[in-house]
């Protein structure tokens, strides 16, 4: 199984919309059988991937208090495990809660479900336990970004966060890569300036493809949809599924 954290400390750089999509992408593949993870107590994930909050056993809660859980099956190669604001309390527990994700995951034993090729999950755009979790509990991590005049500077405190991860808890950590998200044509100087930077200091980490802002991508999640179940010609769904494919690309390099 390959765990992915989708993070990025600054909010509405579109973590949740690319967690959401790349969990139905990849569960398209040949065989491949994927599990997301809404690890943010605003539940944004769970709310696009259904409209009621579930039994509680589906809940991730469960696995940071050491007890079962049971994903809830949305087709037969993608699997959730939820969240609501029930979640948020566990930001203020002790520091040895970040340790209780991975083993949570690493003895995840859905019922009737298939062992997993990938697990997403999708972090909460804060500093703090939640987010440690997650990083502890991930292989890579996804980064993505609006090439707007403040990505920079965000992208440094989460490159701080992930250096100090790799360190004291999982030295196995690695960025899978930078995703250039929400990319509007009508700023297209300053886009362009922020993604020229971008590349010039992270260089072959960002991403080659970009995801560009779209309305039939940020209308897909109100019909609990994804881009390439409601529009699947759509320029965004050609986006998702590109981006998907270098994703899995990055991710054979890093391990070979």
């Amino acid at each position: 199984m390959t765990t992915i954290a989708v993070a990025n400390q600054k909010g509405g750089v579109g973590k949740t919309t690319i967690a959401f999509n790349l969990a139905h992408v990849l569960a398209k593949g040949n065989q491949t059988n994927v599990l997301a993870i809404d690890n943010d107590p605003q539940g944004n994930l769970t709310g696009s991937f259904i409209k009621d909050l579930p039994l509680p056993r589906a809940h991730v809660l469960n696995l940071y208090e050491g007890k079962i859980s049971e994903p809830i099956r949305i087709n037969p190669r993608l699997h959730l495990l939820c969240a609501d604001i029930s979640l948020a309390p566990v930001a203020d527990w002790d520091f040895s809660v970040i340790f209780k994700l991975k083993e949570g995951i690493d003895h995840l034993n859905p019922k009737n479900s298939p062992v997993f090729d990938y697990t997403l999950i999708d972090c909460l755009p804060s500093f703090g336990q939640l987010q440690l979790a997650a990083l502890h509990a991930a292989e890579f991590v996804l980064i993505p970004v609006r090439p707007t005049p403040y990505a920079l500077s965000g992208m440094k405190d989460l490159f701080k966060t992930i250096e100090k991860t790799k360190k004291y808890f999982n030295p196995n950590l690695k960025v899978a890569g930078i995703i250039v998200n929400q990319v509007d044509g009508r700023r297209i100087i300053i886009e362009r300036e922020m993604e020229t930077a971008l590349r010039e200091t992270y260089g072959s980490l960002v991403f080659k493809n970009r995801i560009n802002k779209r309305v039939r991508l940020e209308e897909s999640p109100a019909f609990q949809q994804s881009i390439i179940q409601y529009d699947p010609q759509s320029p965004a769904a050609i986006d998702f599924q590109a981006v998907a494919r270098e994703l899995k690309r990055r991710i054979r390099s890093k391990l070979e």
